[in-house]
């Protein structure tokens, strides 16, 4: 428990951090926080605008699929990045005072998360105008869904950090994985578009399939994901946050030595 007691007496700092993060990002912006809704949103139009003649599926329709998969793709991007260089970057903090390193790597992962956020209010706010009898109960299971993925890209942005510090190449190995996992995940196009071929182990073995269903289909106002994305989710997410919490614990301070 002590990673959690060190980051719960180290939360005031976390918080101070995160809150300096933002203002830093979005000082001397003229857009501010809608560049987290504008960027996505010029992808998800072009990509629509071609996917929808490609597939000959309506553009209403396929523009809030792919804006529900990249949001949280985006996620999961930004705090794997920032947690590769989050003790590299904050090396000043750690080598000048005791506080808990556990904090850098989380840093990054609440930035990231509170970007989550404010997008996905704006997506439901152009949803309403798409689809407004989407709107009901179901999409309340975006809740737990959003938790989970707090936890699984906090964990990876911790273990992310301390791998980077062993190894330098690692961030952007890790940067060329991610673009290629990408492709691989049901993102810009749906699972039953290559359910025909023989290719439908492409997505039934990647897990981000799983991760992405439970956050999707609530967003979207669809009927619940399946217990088995639900079970895989939460199972690889302890995995993950187990796998973090031995990784720091055992590093602890001696970090000051890798950087």
């Amino acid at each position: 428990m002590s990673f959690f007691k060190n980051v719960y007496s180290a939360r005031h700092i976390l918080l101070s951090l995160t809150r300096q993060d933002l203002k830093n990002k979005y000082r001397n912006s003229l857009m501010g926080v809608l560049w987290n809704f504008l960027s996505p949103l010029g992808i998800v139009v072009i990509i629509g605008a071609v996917y929808s003649v490609v597939f000959r599926t309506p553009i209403e329709e396929l523009i809030p699929y792919l804006f529900s998969g990249l949001l949280p793709w985006l996620f999961f991007t930004g705090s794997a990045e920032g947690g590769a260089l989050s003790f590299l970057s904050s090396q000043g903090y750690i080598k000048q005072t005791k506080v808990p390193v556990e904090i850098f790597p989380l840093r990054a992962g609440l930035v990231n998360f509170v970007n989550l956020l404010i997008s996905i209010v704006a997506f439901f706010l152009i949803y309403a105008f798409i689809n407004p009898n989407a709107f009901g109960l179901k999409m309340l299971l975006v809740v737990p869904g959003l938790i989970i993925w707090l936890f699984f890209c906090s964990s990876w942005a911790v273990i992310s950090g301390i791998v980077n510090l062993y190894v330098r190449d690692f961030q952007p190995l890790q940067s060329l994985v991610i673009q290629g996992l990408f492709y691989l995940s049901p993102i810009i196009y749906k699972p039953e578009m290559i359910n025909h071929s023989n290719f439908h182990w492409l997505y039934l073995l990647n897990p981000f399939y799983y991760l992405l269903e439970i956050i999707r289909r609530p967003l979207l106002g669809e009927e619940p994901a399946s217990l088995q994305s639900w079970g895989i989710s939460i199972i690889l997410t302890i995995i993950l946050c187990e796998i973090a919490v031995l990784l720091i614990n055992k590093i602890g301070r001696k970090i000051t030595f890798r950087l």
